[in-house]
């Protein structure tokens, strides 16, 4: 899907609503709404041509990529939505094994800090957070071992 029509189908026929509430042209929001490829096209750049272009740029200036994901990572979180960042590229049987490992490990620091907050009975908010914490790091190395398996070459035999 194209930036433009993720858009398009956030707006779909509501153009004057989301011009009104954004301070701008219906003409504006309706280039938003169309293909940008090239010179013949009357499409403009979009808010989400934007987050990309900030996100490629602090890549390209070496900024880690969580740092560089951040205004993705708020964008979900002010709709209750988690980003979770995954390999891109084919990985190799040894690296899927240490993912793997990674995963067990955070699981296991998910339990011991869930039973060392359970012990009292009572949850504070520092240990729901620690627990929280811990959760989504587990989640974020479950997604990443899946998405490797999802991209590793071929059939790999172990001895």
């Amino acid at each position: 899907m194209e930036s433009w029509e993720a858009i398009e189908r956030a707006i779909q026929r509501f153009t004057t609503q989301h011009a009104r509430k954004l301070g701008l042209s219906n003409s504006m929001v309706n280039k938003w709404q169309e293909p940008t490829t090239d010179f013949t096209d009357s499409g403009a750049y979009n808010p989400l041509d934007r987050i990309v272009t900030i996100m490629e740029t602090a890549l390209n200036l070496r900024l880690s990529r969580q740092d560089a994901l951040t205004p993705l990572r708020w964008l979900a979180n002010q709709f209750d939505c988690v980003v979770i960042p995954t390999p891109s590229t084919t990985r190799k049987f040894p690296e899927i094994q240490i993912q793997l490992c990674k995963t067990i490990r955070e699981f296991g620091e998910l339990a011991e800090t869930a039973s060392a907050a359970f012990i009292d009975g009572k949850l504070s908010k520092t240990e729901r957070k620690n627990i929280q914490s811990e959760g989504w790091q587990m989640i974020e190395a479950a997604t990443t071992f899946l998405k490797m398996i999802e991209l590793s070459e071929g059939r790999h035999e172990t001895r």
